[in-house]
């Protein structure tokens, strides 16, 4: 086996092993279970016939470890009600006891304190808060039910992104706003790294903050879901005044939990003004709150770990600024992907003839199938594997996503050469 590949696929293994690791201290009774899991994974990778196999074995430990951890999260909170009666204790797999009266009224406040070790600092002289919802659209919908509620006539906002829900939620609350340029606008909601599937855009925070300061926005959203962790949050806050309030928003279902998917959750960092109790009311309101289930898949360390966090996006990061070079060099693509300084977790493929649309994903299925790839179709980003789709927008083109994980090795490469070389 290759030096490199067989480096590779043993990182991806040290750290599942890992992953099962913080499991077992976490949640000791599931010691066998994992035991079982471990001696699956060191015979199906040193038994291998061929690194593509070995690969292949990773992926089946990975969805088998993400099977126990949710198994258990389920089991243990399936035995309340959802409007616990008085004498029941409601606990997690950990042990942790959460006192709630109705499950839309569940506080995670053992989480929502981790995100302050998460996030880095802000600047001196701006206090943080930081509320976690169901879903990153549902925190995006509690931040702009408290703007426009806070509002006697229409607010004047700037949308400084492309993101389809963003605005297809944005209708939902149409007479509330006056769409505006950045220099008019009460309110700007921008993304640090977008795309339109056309191609990919990005925005600086540092400047954005020097026009922020000098017209009349009181209030930023950032969408920081493409961006990850490292999204230059601070570039803004060190040059704005003290008086703006900035909500940052970001899904933590993908590049936050390692690949897993254990739980949908949307976080919310409140900077300036002490907002995140209302966003909490709006929660309970809208039932927008995570699951007593939700809670419990959550409490895995790795969820919120921001050394382990910032490795696995850089991976990810990585992986797919090599896909971007590589399908480059082919000429029936145009590849769009950001810059390194802003990164994204996908890369956008566009074809030159938009008739070769009709049966890619079955080219590229067969491809991948005669080359013994790791590579699934789906939609979304993040994994510790590969995936691609064609997306088919209600307007405009189609494209296709191509979303590299966290994992390297053979199915890596064999994915940089099937794009350097596919013909449609």
């Amino acid at each position: 086996m290759n030096a490199r590949v067989s480096e590779a696929l043993d990182e991806d293994r040290a750290e599942l092993l890992g992953i099962a690791s913080s499991m077992e201290d976490t949640v000791p009774q599931l010691a066998e279970r994992l035991g079982l899991w471990r001696d699956f994974l060191a015979k199906g990778t040193t038994g291998a016939a061929s690194p593509l196999a070995a690969e292949d074995v990773l992926e089946q430990a990975t969805r088998a470890i993400r099977h126990i951890w949710l198994q258990a999260a389920a089991s243990s909170t399936s035995k309340s009600y959802r409007s616990p009666t008085e004498d029941e204790r409601t606990v997690t797999p950990t042990g942790r006891f959460h006192n709630f009266g109705y499950e839309r009224d569940l506080q995670p406040d053992a989480l929502e304190r981790r995100c302050k070790n998460f996030f880095s600092a802000p600047p001196s002289g701006w206090p943080q808060d930081h509320v976690l919802f169901s879903s990153g659209q549902a925190a995006m919908t509690a931040v702009l039910t408290l703007l426009f509620s806070r509002q006697d006539g229409a607010l004047r906002l700037h949308h400084a992104g492309c993101y389809f829900e963003t605005v297809n939620l944005l209708t939902l609350f149409a007479g509330r706003f006056e769409n505006v340029g950045g220099q008019d606008a009460d309110t700007v909601i921008v993304e640090p790294v977008s795309c339109d599937g056309v191609e990919f855009g990005t925005v600086s925070l540092a400047q954005l903050a020097t026009h922020a300061s000098s017209d009349a926005t009181q209030s930023i959203v950032v969408d920081s879901t493409l961006a990850g962790l490292d999204d230059g949050l601070n570039d803004l806050l060190s040059n704005l005044p003290p008086e703006r309030e900035v909500f940052r928003v970001h899904s933590g279902l993908k590049l936050f939990q390692a690949g897993l998917e254990l739980a949908d959750v949307g976080i919310v960092s409140v900077y300036g003004a002490p907002s995140g109790d209302m966003l909490r009311r709006i929660r309970t309101l809208h039932g927008a709150g995570l699951r007593f289930a939700d809670v419990a898949a959550l409490e895995l360390p790795l969820f919120l770990d921001p050394g382990a966090t910032r490795r696995y996006e850089d991976a990810v990061f990585a992986h797919n600024r090599v896909l971007a070079h590589a399908a480059r060099a082919n000429p029936a693509f145009d590849v769009s992907y950001p810059c390194d300084t802003k990164p994204a977790p996908f890369v956008i493929v566009n074809l030159r003839d938009a008739a070769h649309y009709e049966n890619l994903d079955e080219r590229i299925c067969d491809e991948a199938r005669k080359r013994g790839l790791v590579f699934d179709k789906g939609g979304s980003f993040g994994f510790r594997g590969h995936r691609f789709e064609t997306v088919r927008p209600e307007l405009g083109p189609p494209f296709l996503r191509v979303a590299m994980g966290r994992r390297g090795g053979p199915s890596l490469a064999g994915i940089l050469q099937l794009f350097r070389t596919l013909t449609l």
